[in-house]
């Protein structure tokens, strides 16, 4: 007992002891240390996590800086793009601008050789008259001594006319019915018209450079005039004509007081009293058959707006039974002119087709007048 009683009071108490004195000195030491304290571990925590913060604002910066580059590059190619599509309308307007010259050009050139040939005509009738007049003065019998008889001068030839190619309008009389010419069909035909040509004359006095600008206006394919020798068949028409027109006989007149010349002359008065067709007074009566009412002045006006199309055939009239031609009127006239809607135009066109069913060749100056009427805008046109 004694022994065990001495080892439990130097061993085993004093290691007991010498444990519990170490717990308390470890208490001691742990019992202030709470996470986040700037402690040397802490410190390097957080110098850690300053480095890899930092290291992530350098890469977004980065990205920034890599994002507005690309920026920069798509505003250039932006600016370039506008640059060229600027460009590109400046061509397109210059080349339009070109065509429009071009179109210029030609009505000028056109215009041009038509007034040429017509003072080259004018002189033609002026260096005749006064040949005329020389030829038709005879000279006064002598009073004591007759004059001895001379044979009759002969007359005086007539300048020959000159070459029209180009006319505005049939200004020599009937036109000639160019459809005899093989090759060309009605189409051609109002397309020679609306460029003033209407006499087998002027084809037969074509040069090269002729059928090529006319080749080049009335949409035909190139080397179809001298394929189908359109100049060497009209003169031969020309020449025809010609004769017919000299071997025809010329016709008498009713004797004075005879029941024919009482006819003759009421007939040339009923004549006289008819208007003159394509004259402003056969439009103004053709509109009065559907407007008593008409103003004239308002017909005229129509006539000014149509201009040198009421020349041709088909210019002149208008076919309810082609669609194209009623959008036409529809857009160039209702709309253009009248200022209507689309639906409002095409309904006004319906009609006044509608109104002028009964007449088979409706007239484009009445089309025009019956639609103003029909909407009340009178007062634009």
């Amino acid at each position: 007992m004694t022994v065990i009683a001495y080892i439990l009071c130097f061993l085993v108490i004093p290691l007991l002891l010498a444990g519990l004195l170490g717990a308390f000195l470890m208490w001691l030491i742990n019992r202030n240390k709470v996470k986040g304290d700037l402690s040397l571990e802490g410190e390097g925590a957080l110098r850690s996590e300053n480095d890899a913060l930092r290291a992530k604002l350098r890469d977004a910066e980065g990205g920034v800086k890599t994002r507005d580059t690309e920026i920069s590059g798509l505003k250039a190619k932006l600016a370039a793009g506008a640059a060229a599509a600027a460009a590109g309308s400046a061509a397109v307007a210059a080349k339009s601008s070109d065509n429009e010259d071009d179109d210029s050009t030609y009505a000028l050139e056109w215009r041009n050789r038509y007034l040429a040939a017509r003072v080259k005509y004018l002189e033609g009738r002026v260096a005749e008259a006064p040949k005329a007049k020389k030829a038709a003065v005879k000279k006064a019998p002598a009073k004591k001594k007759p004059a001895p008889k001379k044979k009759a001068a002969p007359k005086a030839k007539a300048a020959p006319k000159p070459k029209v190619l180009y006319t505005d309008g049939p200004t020599d009389g009937a036109p000639d019915d160019l459809k005899l010419i093989k090759g060309i069909g009605p189409k051609f035909e109002g397309d020679l018209n609306g460029k003033g040509i209407y006499y087998f004359r002027q084809i037969a006095a074509w040069k090269a450079k002729d059928v090529t600008m006319v080749e080049g206006i009335i949409d035909s394919i190139p080397g179809r005039i001298q394929r189908d020798e359109w100049v060497k068949q009209a003169g031969g028409f020309a020449k025809s004509a010609g004769k017919a027109s000299a071997a025809a006989p010329k016709k008498r007149g009713p004797k004075p007081g005879s029941k024919n010349k009482t006819k003759a002359a009421s007939a040339k008065k009923a004549k006289s009293a008819t208007p003159e067709k394509g004259s402003l007074d056969a439009y103004h009566a053709d509109v009065l058959g559907y407007h008593k009412t008409a103003n004239r002045y308002k017909v005229k006006a129509i006539v000014d707006h149509c201009g040198i199309a009421l020349r041709t055939r088909d210019g002149s009239l208008v076919a309810c039974t082609d669609q194209k031609e009623k959008d036409t009127v529809a857009k160039n006239w209702c709309q253009k002119k009248l200022g209507l809607s689309p639906e409002k135009a095409a309904e006004t066109v319906e009609a006044v087709c509608k109104e002028m069913k009964g007449q088979r060749f409706k007239n484009r100056v009445t089309f025009y007048y019956l639609c103003a009427k029909t909407t009340r805008t009178l007062a634009k046109v």
